[in-house]
């Protein structure tokens, strides 16, 4: 079963523990570092904003990824989300997707959100899937806009979703 629910302090450290940098995504191994998890969580957890909330991703309980709902337009109802996993072990298994469709639910029916908005370089065919699986229409292709480590560019495609409207997936 996966769920969305804050982190705790412990479960936040437990969930960067394990984590491994995704290296399509960011090719510097991540190194943890007690004292900056302890930052991170404080920073991300105490309410710094109010257009931000922090979700764990748990799966039997255990935390396997990090759910963001970010620049939350309460006006427009417009939001936009960040996801990560914990490492190769949870990709794959459904539970990205579940966590973006549960972040849905949360956006529309906690945060009164209409609209979602995510984004991935384009050669993210993973992360593609899942916004094709769930719904999301490729609103804007911005070429060349993610800078790569070797100096290559990567296109940025923005998906959008309409949270107001029957989304059966």
């Amino acid at each position: 079963m996966i769920e969305l629910r804050t982190f705790t302090e412990e479960e936040y450290h437990q969930f960067f523990r394990h984590y491994e940098s995704d290296p399509m995504m960011d090719p510097s191994p991540f190194h943890y570092n007690k004292e900056q998890i302890s930052r991170s969580y404080a920073y991300n957890h105490d309410g710094y904003r109010d257009d931000y909330v922090h979700f764990g991703i748990f799966q039997d309980n255990q935390p396997v990824g990090s759910f963001q709902l970010k620049r939350m337009n309460r006006e427009k109802g417009v939001c936009e989300f960040g996801i990560i996993l914990q490492n190769d072990s949870c990709k794959n298994r459904g539970i990205g997707t579940e966590a973006i469709r549960l972040g849905m639910e949360a956006a529309r029916d906690l945060y009164g959100m209409k609209t979602l908005i995510g984004d991935t370089m384009g050669r993210n065919k993973r992360m593609i899937r899942v916004f094709e699986k769930l719904g999301f229409q490729l609103t804007e292709r911005i070429s060349a806009s993610f800078e790569l480590p070797d100096g290559q560019k990567e296109d940025r495609l923005v998906y959008t979703i309409n949270l107001t409207e029957e989304n059966p997936k």
